[in-house]
């Protein structure tokens, strides 16, 4: 899927949802190396799930330029409760809503409609966390962003794997480009692995 000429990643989530709450971490550290993000907002996800209140990032109402990708987020609900859910706040498009009907579901996940939910370029899809939140427990957004920078960390070793898994695939869409970021030999191996597996 391409937008404006350039790939497009889709992103799917909502404010409540602790899985998505740590995924945004990684997709966040991995796409700020194509591009720069405004307007990121602070939220948590809800107190009563599982992980409760783990501290993240909400792509409501943010944007993002880049000269490689296009990044479309969806956030389709906040942390508030409403009734037996929690209340609403984007709505998909027709365009969006064919690709969770198409890739959300087997045989590309266990789990139909599942979130959070990464489609990059219709070539990569990720459903689901790519670690636990668990890591992020009772950490604030400044502890957070603090332990990322810190080698060998926790925090830092599960959102930058991550992060790095996300760029390798970005990189496989842009052709490699920039070569500052694809060409390191962290992504370049990550790359390597992606492009082993049978899944494309």
């Amino acid at each position: 899927m391409a937008k404006a000429g350039l790939p497009r990643i889709v992103y799917v989530g909502a404010e409540y949802c602790p899985y998505c709450a740590a995924e945004r971490w990684a997709v966040v550290v991995a796409l700020s190396r194509f591009g720069t993000f405004s307007h990121l907002g602070a939220t948590h996800s809800s107190t009563s799930d599982v992980y409760p209140g783990t501290k993240t990032f909400s792509f409501y109402k943010s944007s993002y330029k880049s000269k490689y990708i296009t990044f479309t987020p969806v956030e389709t609900q906040s942390n508030q409760p409403q009734g037996n859910s929690y209340a609403p706040l984007q709505s998909l498009t027709s365009t969006e809503s064919q690709l969770l009907n198409t890739y959300d579901t087997t045989p590309y996940t266990s789990v139909q409609g599942g979130i959070p939910f990464l489609d990059i370029a219709n070539q990569f899809l990720i459903t689901g966390a790519t670690y636990s939140p668990g890591v992020l427990s009772g950490k604030s957004m400044n502890e957070i962003a603090t332990e990322i920078t810190k080698p060998n960390s926790t925090i830092s070793n599960n959102i930058n794997a991550s992060a790095n898994l996300i760029t390798a695939a970005v990189c496989s869409v842009t052709h490699n480009q920039p070569s500052s970021v694809c060409n390191s030999a962290i992504i370049h191996k990550t790359l390597g692995y992606l492009n082993s597996l049978p899944i494309k």
